[in-house]
């Protein structure tokens, strides 16, 4: 959402974990000058709304008793809004070291608590897996799917690959072209170190925004946000959906900063 002569704040206040029926919820409490955005980032496998309004970190005691003292600012972080915003335009945000700060403590919070994990030594073969049904141009980086049944896997930085990338059949963040109706399984695999991420389509273009909506566009496309590898293996989700009538989307990390940094792909429904 547009919003001018908004100044955009920029502090993490805090990263609050709860169990549900449905997995995990993680909350990313952040606020604008004048304005507070919240959002709770939900693991959507059963199909639940993925995100709901939190109470701002000044009704719970104000940020620097929600971060505690570990919780510092990343190195060259401010608190100064100016210091953050877009000259012209307040309401888009930049700062990747606020991002990766957000996606560390997300990440480590987050870890073992994935609903299905991938042997570490599988990740790279599962970023590389050519998918079946589908033709495949990596000089254009398009997978077109030519059947009513849809199923691939998508890496959120794959070993050997760019940081803040998805990597599906070899190629970093393809333009992915399903039929119309066609049901849609995908394999979101987590294989970043140390930072949370998450795959969710949705009906929002370039240029993103700090923070997107959690919401997918098309029912059931959001396979939640997944944490730091454990000893059980890399943290992963499986998602089906219906992908309903022709349209143009895009699927993006919904972790704050991920798909202005990179983190995003077209996803088409003809």
């Amino acid at each position: 959402m547009q919003r001018n002569n908004i100044v955009l704040a920029a502090l993490v206040a805090a990263l609050a974990i709860g169990a549900t029926s449905a997995g995990f919820v993680v909350a990313y409490f952040t606020s604008y000058s004048g304005h507070n955005y919240a959002g709770q980032y939900q693991n959507a496998g059963n199909g639940s709304s993925a995100y709901t309004a939190s109470p701002s970190p000044a009704a719970s005691g104000g940020a620097s008793s929600a971060m505690g003292s570990s919780g510092s600012m990343p190195a060259g972080g401010s608190m100064d809004p100016s210091a953050h915003a877009t000259p012209g335009d307040g309401s888009t945000f930049t700062d990747s070291s606020l991002a990766q700060f957000i996606g560390r403590k997300a990440g480590t919070s987050l870890a073992g608590r994935a609903p299905q994990n991938v042997p570490a030594s599988q990740v790279k073969a599962l970023s590389e897996q050519r998918p079946a049904n589908a033709s495949i141009d990596s000089q254009t980086r398009t997978i077109n799917f030519y059947a009513g049944s849809v199923s691939f896997t998508v890496v959120a930085v794959a070993p050997g690959t760019p940081d803040m990338s998805f990597t599906v059949a070899g190629l970093t963040n393809p333009t992915i072209i399903v039929p119309a109706g066609a049901r849609v399984t995908v394999q979101f695999v987590n294989g970043d170190t140390d930072e949370a991420h998450g795959w969710l389509v949705t009906d929002h273009t370039p240029p993103y925004e700090f923070g997107q909506p959690a919401t997918p566009a098309i029912a059931g496309a959001y396979a939640g946000v997944v944490g730091d590898p454990t000893a059980a293996g890399d943290g992963a989700n499986t998602v089906t959906f219906a992908a309903g009538g022709a349209g143009s989307y895009h699927y993006i990390c919904p972790m704050p900063g991920h798909a202005q940094m990179g983190m995003s792909g077209s996803f088409i429904v003809r």
